[in-house]
This record gives structure tokens, sequence and C-alpha cells, in this order.
């Protein structure tokens, strides 16, 4: 008798483990379900704000403002203090800055200067080294353009919440390859 209360109370033991077990693992599987799903719901949140994807980051574009941490509207000092790229060129119109990339292709832009010293536009030219290249970036930076404006109708430009507006040209021709950005500020009524 005393072998089969040894073996009933053994079983006990082993099914409570079991039973402990089984709860536990439950319980990491639904922890770890909610941890998964989280960043994906984050993900497809900023997806539907702005994809900004490895060759926008190095073009420094930021989902807060126009271009590389420049608003339209911020005061030309704003501009010297945010654009870390080279300054090429600078008169009472508009600042010059240009960027070059270690693939030999690089990015000039003109923050022009408007009433009170602020930004009321931006140029922006990207030379490109090849068709594929100048592909690439246009559909990437359009992309990025849908999420963030609103398209106005016609092709490759939008409008912005300020009536601002942004206009993405491939310039390519011949063995030249490129882009021409250009955002303005909305016309003074």
């Amino acid at each position: 008798m005393h072998e089969l209360m040894k073996k009933i109370l053994l079983s006990g033991a082993f099914f409570a483990l079991l039973l402990a077990q089984a709860c536990t693992s439950k319980q990491q599987s639904e922890q770890t379900s909610t941890t998964e799903t989280a960043p994906v719901e984050s993900a497809t949140s900023q997806t539907a704000e702005a994809a900004l994807t490895e060759r926008l980051t190095a073009l420094g574009l930021t989902t807060n403002s126009h271009w590389r941490g420049v608003k339209l509207g911020d005061s030309i000092a704003t501009v010297r203090a945010t654009e870390k790229a080279a300054l090429f060129e600078s008169d009472a119109s508009h600042l010059g800055y240009t960027l070059e990339f270690p693939n030999l292709e690089s990015v000039d832009m003109l923050y022009r200067i408007g009433s009170g010293q602020t930004v009321n536009g931006i140029d922006v030219d990207l030379y490109l080294n090849d068709a594929n290249s100048a592909t690439a970036y246009q559909s990437e930076l359009t992309k990025y353009f849908d999420a963030r404006y609103k398209s106005d109708g016609t092709a490759d430009t939008w409008m912005g919440e300020k009536r601002e507006t942004v206009m993405l040209k491939n310039v390519s021709k011949g063995k030249d390859y490129g882009l021409k950005i250009k955002f303005a500020a909305a016309p003074a009524i």
C-alpha cells in the first residue's frame, strides 16, 4: 500500500508540474505575440506617415520638415544652424549647400531667402550616376511625398497643409542623370 501511495503522489506531482509548465508556456506565448504585434502596428503607422528609406535618410530627410530639418518659413539663422552640408555660396537671395556621397553622386540645395530673412523656397538638384539610380530615387521620393502631402492632381506635384507646393522632376538627359525638387511657399494673398 505504501508503494501505491508513493506512485499516486509522484503521479500527482508530475501532473501538477506539467500543468504549471503548460500555464507558463501559454502566458509566455501570449506575451510574445503581444510584444511581436506591437512593433508591426507602430511600423504600419510610421509607414502610413512617410517611409524613410536608406537613400532618403542619406539625403537627410525627416518626417517633420520640408528638407533636411528645414521648413519653409524658418529663419536663415535656423538654416545655418541646421544644415550640416558644405556651404558653397551665400548672397542676399539664397544660401547654397552641397553634399557628396561616397558613390560620387551629390546633391545641391538652395535655400531661397524671402522677406524677413526667412526661407520661402528650397531648390534641390540631385546629380546621379545612372538611370537606375534616378528611377530608384524618384520612386522613393514619390512614395515619401505621397505620404506627407496631397497630390494637386498633377503628376509629381503635391500641396502641403499651408498651401506650399512640392514638385519632383526627372531631368535626366543623355548620360547626365538627375532629379530636381522644388519646395515653394504659398503665394501671399
